[in-house]
């Protein structure tokens, strides 16, 4: 065998392995992993990526989730006006019910006096229930504003970072060293600093939402003691 034979022989035995090292090759590099080793990311992914449609699929019920807060607070402030509008109605009855009590003492109608009296005892029971209920309403609105804010800026977050993950993908397909790719880093850069910012404001509005929840869960055990209190006559 002379020594150009050899050496096409050797040349077609090395051949699989080198096609095989490329193709290993190409597909690290069509990988979200493998942009580090491209350069691009290798330090801006300080966002964990996340796919658009799990994104989108939060972002859904973040708007979902403001949508329904802004009714459970226009409900808790209906059943607000209503307490204060009973309150109100209480009030007119304890006043003529201590004008009846004081015209049967006058009269010596004893019997009518004193069943008069347990009325308007009764209806001052009622009033610091109906207090108790508007307080608890009011917290309970308050509750519902701060969750609203929150599923805002969970909106406002989300959107960022859906629009970061849609740059990242471009940025995959964009050559590296070009200067397409400098100007998408920038990009990729300035909205990763946004989405940050985005949910800081919003992990601190969850922490405001937790204690307007602490408040609202007060309230109920409050107006949950009071009405044991006269079920059980005290």
């Amino acid at each position: 065998m002379t020594t150009c034979s050899v050496l096409l022989a050797l040349v077609l035995l090395a051949t699989p392995g080198v096609l095989t090292a490329q193709k290993t090759a190409s597909a690290k590099k069509s990988t979200p992993q493998a942009a580090a080793a491209t350069g691009f990311d290798s330090f801006l992914l300080l966002v964990p990526p996340r796919d658009s449609i799990t994104i989108k699929k939060s972002l859904r019920a973040a708007i979902e989730a403001e949508a329904l807060a802004e009714t459970r607070r226009g409900q808790a402030e209906t059943m607000r006006l209503g307490a204060l509008a009973r309150m109100e109605a209480k009030k007119v009855e304890i006043g003529r019910l201590k004008e009846r009590t004081n015209a049967a003492k006058r009269e010596n109608r004893d019997a009518d006096r004193l069943g008069l009296e347990a009325e308007r005892k009764a209806a001052e029971r009622e009033i610091e229930l109906l207090k108790g209920r508007e307080e608890l309403r009011r917290a309970e609105i308050e509750f519902e504003i701060r969750r609203a804010d929150l599923a805002a800026l969970t909106a406002k977050s989300l959107q960022l970072e859906l629009q970061l993950a849609t740059r990242r993908a471009v940025r995959l397909r964009t050559p590296v060293g070009g200067a397409g790719g400098a100007s998408l880093d920038r990009v990729i850069g300035e909205l990763e600093k946004q989405t940050l910012e985005a949910q800081r404001e919003q992990a601190a509005a969850s922490i405001d939402v937790a204690k307007t929840e602490i408040i609202v869960i007060d309230r109920r055990l409050e107006l949950l003691y009071a009405q044991q209190s006269v079920l059980g006559g005290n």
